[in-house]
């Protein structure tokens, strides 16, 4: 059974996909799992590998989607791109970004935000 918020992080995912595509970025992988959890897009831009972890929601009725990364969830986005780095030898530079995708209770996108290199 899929749920709501599923369907929402899901269109979220996407809405962020085309974006990222359209500034530029090659998509190299979706939702890639691993030990430590899941990277929502892992891309290319220029020399550098970005990690993108991907928050929707649908208005800000319980807060903003930025609110939701935090201490822990940094330090688990912080493992995750170790962990595929060094799975991948990958030896160059690389960041974590943050995409924030709000959507009005229509469908439509209310607002979409890209915080880059969140973690330093």
């Amino acid at each position: 059974m899929v749920t709501a918020n599923l369907k929402v992080g899901e269109k979220g995912e996407q809405v962020a996909k085309g974006y990222l595509k359209k500034k530029g970025y090659n998509i190299l992988e979706r939702n890639y799992k691993n030990k430590y959890g899941e990277i929502d897009l892992i891309a290319q831009k220029g020399n550098e590998l970005v990690f993108i972890e991907v928050r929707s929601k649908t208005e800000n009725d319980f807060g903003m989607p930025e609110e939701t990364v935090k201490g822990k969830k940094k330090k688990k986005l912080k493992q995750n791109a170790l962990a595929y780095t060094t799975f991948n030898n990958y030896e160059g530079f690389y960041r974590i970004d943050l995409v924030c995708v709000v959507f009005k209770k229509n469908g439509k996108i209310k607002r979409l935000t890209h915080h880059e290199n969140i973690i330093n």
